[in-house]
């Protein structure tokens, strides 16, 4: 797998168990590469980029016959095809966010004088904030907290109707599976009760994906703070971190834009 470093956060191994009770993925070989089949509740089923380079053209060319599409297709997969001979569109909601770890432990300069301030602003008010390593002994808490969490957002016309199993189902196979998947995050306290915490695991040797990250969300600063010091403590051995897509949500793609990503 190193000899072609994941890039996109679906490729991970973490994120195919986590979601397969919504995406039920299916792994088979062809011409010696991994070519990883999707079938997504209610929609159509495609296939992700192939994993090596083996026949390249004639593996995608296979997994085409069978689907009819491919899908969170990489820059670096496209430039290898002959354009010519396929259909090929930008699938913006589903772009990943990669930003750099010290960046976004630092936050510098002018560009992040907002964030900043929320963070002083949320010290104020919670001056003896505890972050530790995350552990899978938290899991009631966490699940508390998600509750909470989603609450405050199942309203909104952006979240569909299996948003909520969905999420709920990943979460607990993160718990259940938080060592074979190699799991790692961080949890923030506030009077002892979990009030936020980010669950990620690696995707390559350079760069960490965040698949989960809740926080309180009456907690002004909370979720800025959270993700500094993740950044700072817990994801510090990485040079990227992915906090993977916006989904087309408006306000978490300006959230995501907010912290100024190095790719998109």
């Amino acid at each position: 797998m190193q000899a072609y470093p994941r890039t996109i956060c679906e490729l991970s191994l973490a994120n195919l168990h986590l979601w397969q009770d919504y995406d039920h993925p299916r792994v088979t070989r062809i011409n010696d590469n991994i070519c990883i089949l999707i079938s997504p509740e209610g929609g159509k089923p495609f296939f992700y980029e192939p994993l090596g380079r083996h026949k390249l053209n004639e593996t995608i060319e296979t997994c085409l016959r069978q689907t009819g599409l491919l899908s969170r297709v990489s820059a670096s997969i496209l430039e290898l095809l002959p354009k010519e001979r396929y259909v090929i569109f930008h699938l913006r909601d589903q772009d990943d966010y990669i930003y750099l770890v010290q960046e976004l432990a630092a936050m510098k300069g002018k560009k992040y004088d907002g964030k900043r301030n929320h963070i002083k602003r949320f010290l104020k008010a919670h001056p003896s904030p505890v972050y530790r390593q995350l552990r899978p002994e938290d899991e009631a808490a966490a699940g508390q907290l998600f509750e909470k969490w989603f609450a405050a957002r199942k309203e909104t016309r952006y979240f569909q109707k299996l948003a909520y199993p969905a999420q709920k189902n990943a979460l607990a196979r993160a718990f259940s599976g938080f060592s074979r998947l190699h799991l790692f995050g961080g949890a923030l306290f506030l009077d002892q009760e979990l009030v936020g915490f980010n669950l990620g695991s690696e995707l390559s040797r350079e760069m960490v994906a965040v698949h989960f990250m809740y926080t309180d969300p009456h907690r002004h600063g909370l979720t800025q703070y959270l993700l500094q010091t993740a950044c700072k403590e817990t994801y510090n051995n990485y040079k990227y971190i992915n906090l993977e897509q916006d989904l087309g949500i408006p306000g978490l793609r300006t959230a995501k834009l907010s912290y100024h990503p190095y790719k998109i």
